[in-house]
């Protein structure tokens, strides 16, 4: 059945490379360096470390599971209305992450390039690409994603390279200033990223062998590497306390790029990047929400998908100030988001774990049973 919709491993690190690196990469940043100082980087390490703990969970979940759909085989096991329950809570919190990425990217064109063009325009549009995107499959979403992405790596390392007259690397010192307190508090920001690679098991059926251990492992590497870069070059480019002033601390490096004395302003390439992440982002975020909703026709999916992003753009047009959405973001977003996915990572694993001994109980009983009965 998904045999032509398949994707294989290496392609499913490249999605999460764009995807959950746009996250990492951008939205992360600024509440690390508010948080943690010149010391952030040491937090994206530690977050690194830590998820390696993590990747057996979903090895079980990936071998109880049988590489089924991940809500259908939960529809087997704890009734349809229940998985309905817990169906509508898993989409309702992926609108409010396809509202978060699209308010952040509509208010960075805003504040950016774009501040006459009314953000209802800007958000309908998005809303509207991302959603047709998600009405085709999602090895069409890859292979637009490779493309992508290939142009997004040669741009950062653009960046990167062209700014090494600007960094600082004394910027870093000294280590642990302040002690281990601010680390410790902003390893939630790094660790709500990585907690996203939960959503690759509701693919798993999609994708044409399973998922090592090494998978995963190269999964949070190169989201570590994604973040680590632009963080400490804003340390050693800005300094700490500038660099925990700025909105986006990533695009303001674009801003010190310049080629010998008659090239710069070269900054609009980050509008592809940015541009680039966000669709991949938000259009995978509605292809999930397609597997998840329990219709059977693509009809009746595609349509309910609709509704599904006009909810996205109704959120996106609430009325609230960019100050009092960071703080949002900072305190309440990026938290929440790695509490929802690692509760939903346990909740597999018990349900995994419950069912899984159920089953071997009823073998042994019919075993049993088959011995009285010779």
């Amino acid at each position: 059945m998904y045999k032509a919709d398949s994707i294989t491993p290496f392609q499913l690190i490249l999605l999460a490379m764009t995807a959950i690196g746009l996250k990492n990469h951008v939205f992360a940043i600024s509440p690390l360096v508010q948080t943690a100082g010149r010391d952030a980087w040491i937090a994206v390490v530690i977050t690194m470390v830590l998820a390696f703990i993590w990747i057996p969970l979903f090895l079980y979940i990936q071998k109880r599971t049988d590489k089924q759909p991940l809500f259908k085989w939960l529809g087997t096991k704890i009734g349809n209305k229940a998985t309905v329950v817990l169906a509508i809570i898993f989409i309702g919190y992926l609108v409010l992450m396809a509202a978060v990425t699209a308010r952040e990217t509509i208010t960075w064109a805003n504040i950016m390039f774009l501040p006459e063009t009314p953000a209802f325009f800007l958000i309908v549009l998005c809303s509207f690409v991302c959603w047709v995107m998600a009405t085709t499959n999602l090895r069409t979403l890859n292979i637009l994603n490779i493309f992508l992405l290939f142009f997004i790596v040669i741009f950062g390392f653009f960046v990167a390279i062209a700014n090494i007259q600007h960094k600082n690397y004394s910027l870093l010192l000294p280590i642990l200033e302040h002690g281990y307190d601010p680390i410790m508090k902003s390893l939630i920001f790094q660790a709500s990223g990585l907690a996203e690679i939960f959503i690759f098991l509701l693919l798993q059926h999609k994708i044409n062998a399973p998922l090592r251990f090494r998978h995963y492992a190269a999964i949070i590497i190169i989201l570590t590497v994604l973040t680590t870069g632009p963080l400490i070059g804003a340390i050693i480019e800005f300094g700490p306390v500038e660099a925990a002033k700025q909105r986006f601390p990533a695009y303001e490096e674009w801003g010190l790029v310049s080629l010998g004395t008659f090239i710069e302003h070269v900054d609009f390439l980050s509008i592809y990047q940015w541009m680039s992440g966000s669709f991949i982002r938000i259009s995978l975020i509605f292809i999930l929400m397609k597997e998840i909703l329990p219709l059977e026709s693509e009809k009746k999916k595609n349509i309910t998908l609709l509704f599904t992003a006009l909810a996205v753009t109704g959120l996106v047009l609430i009325p609230i100030t960019d100050f009092t959405f960071s703080k949002w973001l900072i305190f309440i977003a990026l938290p929440a988001s790695f509490w929802f996915f690692s509760a939903f990572t346990v909740l597999f694993v018990l349900l995994a774990i419950f069912f899984g001994s159920k089953k071997r109980g009823s073998t042994n009983e019919n075993k049993e049973n088959s011995t009285e009965k010779r």
